[in-house]
């Protein structure tokens, strides 16, 4: 594509965009954050000011028409992330969009077909998938130090006595499982592919919003994953993978660690892996590599995961009782 300056939009001003804006401070110069969108013309104004941002929206498709960016970044809540990717792809806008990517796999799959059919980047924002402790470790379970992997284990529980408002609402894509959940099933999936079978319970409250849940993978091979969500418990948020000759574990905040800790017969071992910054700034280098490579995917971010990782969520879901907008979308036309 030869983009020698990239330039970013962010599309939402909350805690997220914020963190994700700081962090993209710490890329070279040649990536600037040019634009930002708002619901408030005074939220856009006053994110813009503290970040630098020569142009503030207070609508996303404003934005998008400016002409200011090369790729978005949606930072807002999960069910408007699709109406908002699809309206930048369609205008050949590059996007990165929060995880969930959409609330179903229907949306994402329909959103990768616009993507292809403008040629243009579209990319879920797992950050967690760019980690370099994340990538030590995988690179570290590939060479086969502990053998093949028979056991997943990870959890992502978290208690506050007062949770954001979204997280209760099931307008908002409110539950544990998007915005919990799909870290130790993306860790489960890294490790050991789709499963063969998929078992979930949960609790749900009067609004049938997930606040427990526990899910069980089966694989062929033989292997067993076993993952937890929640806001209902303040847990350990660690994860493991072991295999015949011994665990990879990562320690407290698994899905974007310091370390890790490789115990095989030679005893337990601890790997510091350098990193910076909160972490956000990995996945947006990630973009800028596929963008000026012209890809219309990012490798560390593939499509087929987004994809998979969605169909395991709506049958997670199915399973347990829990429905969001979009579920009955017909999306053919």
């Amino acid at each position: 594509m030869g983009i020698d300056r990239v330039r970013w939009g962010i599309v939402a001003t909350g805690n997220i965009s914020t963190q994700f804006t700081q962090d993209l401070g710490l890329l070279p110069d040649d990536a600037v954050a040019t634009a930002v969108a708002s619901r408030s013309q005074d939220s856009a104004d006053r994110f813009a000011a503290e970040f630098g941002i020569p142009n503030a929206y207070d609508d996303y498709r404003k934005l998008i028409d400016s002409g200011d960016v090369d790729v978005i970044y949606i930072g807002t809540p999960h069910p408007q992330h699709y109406a908002i990717a699809r309206t930048a792809l369609q205008a050949s806008v590059a996007v990165l969009c929060e995880k969930p990517v959409t609330l179903t796999a229907k949306q994402a799959r329909d959103l990768i077909a616009v993507a292809t059919e403008h040629k243009t980047l579209f990319a879920e924002a797992m950050w967690m998938r760019t980690n370099p402790v994340i990538q030590a470790v995988f690179n570290d379970l590939a060479s086969g130090v502990i053998g093949e992997p028979q056991q997943v284990v990870a959890d992502f529980a978290f208690y506050k006595d007062s949770l954001p408002s979204r997280l209760l609402d099931p307008a908002l894509g409110g539950g544990s499982l998007m915005d919990g959940g799909i870290y130790p099933m993306t860790f489960a999936y890294m490790a050991l592919g789709r499963p063969a079978e998929l078992k979930a319970v949960g609790s749900l409250n009067e609004d049938g919003v997930d606040l427990n849940v526990a899910m069980a993978w089966r694989y062929d091979s033989g292997a067993v994953a076993a993952l937890t969500c929640g806001l209902r418990s303040q847990n350990p948020w660690v994860a493991s993978i072991s295999g015949p000759e011994g665990s990879l574990q990562l320690p407290h905040r698994f899905h974007h660690p310091e370390y890790y800790v490789r115990t095989t017969a030679a005893g337990a071992e601890r790997i510091d892996v350098p990193t910076h910054g909160r972490g956000y700034h990995y996945e947006a280098g990630a973009v800028i590599d596929a963008l000026r490579a012209g890809a219309l995917e990012v490798p560390a971010l593939p499509h087929a995961a987004t994809l998979e990782i969605l169909d395991l969520l709506d049958e997670t879901r199915s399973q347990i009782g829990v429905r969001y907008p979009g579920d009955d979308d017909d999306l053919s036309g």
